[in-house]
């Protein structure tokens, strides 16, 4: 998936009142990932990855990932489904 704006991405961390180390521990990568999403040196991530940041950050999947036009994952989950799976 696509990150629509960086700058988004960021703020919302911001506003959890989140560190870069600690979002990345929460999602299980490194500080060095988040920074290079909001700096808008990576800018796709699988579909786990962004609902797993989007879980953490209470904002809907589609409020900051895009599916790329050649993303063929396969992945049953809907980007807006909990990480976990349906509750």
């Amino acid at each position: 998936m696509r990150v629509k704006d960086p700058a988004l991405l960021r703020e919302r961390r911001v506003r959890r009142r989140l560190t870069q180390r600690e979002l990345a521990f929460l999602v299980r990568r490194s500080q060095a990932t988040v920074w290079q999403l909001e700096n808008g040196q990576l800018r796709t991530v699988t579909p786990q990855l962004a609902r797993a940041i989007s879980d953490r950050l209470d904002t809907p999947c589609t409020d900051l990932f895009e599916p790329r036009p050649d993303d063929r994952t396969g992945d049953p989950v809907r980007p807006d489904t909990p990480a976990g799976g349906p509750a």
